[in-house]
């Protein structure tokens, strides 16, 4: 390959919630395989792990010793769910009627993706591809859902002033 070219390639660099969110695992492993120097190309910058990404997610290089990682490494089966969960839509109305200098910030997260076993809560996504919207109302999801969004691409959480996946929270 061309010197000049792979100098011209941008390099994407993330965080370690963004690492985590790409690789299907919690934050806390991506740390422990960044310590053990076991993402390829990351490095720390002012106390921050940067990441970059090769293809579209990072590499990990294998371990050793113990049994096979368990991160994404290929396409999901199943698609990313998105919905709107009406109970807590309710229920933020209710705390703006009692409460009217209520800001946005205090008000729950109702945007509910859901991944393989994961259900994450926020108030803004991105799709970064194709996505279709479907409507059963015969066949609803597990949580009552009968309109959704499914998408094979990856989505990532934005929060009001637009920094990454800081307004995800896990499902309670």
């Amino acid at each position: 390959m061309n010197k000049n070219y792979s100098a011209r390639v941008k390099k994407t660099i993330i965080g370690t919630r963004e690492a985590a969110f790409l690789l299907g695992i919690c934050c806390q492993r991506v740390r422990v395989l960044l310590s053990q120097n076991r993402i390829k190309g990351a490095y720390k910058h002012k106390g921050f792990w940067q990441i970059p990404l090769y293809g579209k997610i990072p590499v990990v290089i294998p371990g050793t010793r113990g049994p096979e990682g368990l991160w994404c490494k290929r396409r999901r089966q199943t698609p990313t769910r998105i919905h709107v969960n009406q109970q807590k839509i309710k229920a933020n109305s209710k705390r703006i009627k009692y409460d009217p200098q209520m800001t946005p910030e205090q008000l729950m997260p109702v945007v509910c993706l859901k991944q393989t076993n994961r259900n994450d809560l926020g108030y803004q996504m991105e799709i970064h591809g194709p996505c279709r919207i479907v409507y059963k109302p015969h066949e609803p999801l597990s949580c009552g859902a009968h309109l959704w969004i499914e998408t094979y691409y990856p989505v990532q959480f934005v929060d009001t002033k637009f920094k990454p996946v800081t307004a995800r929270q896990a499902y309670k």
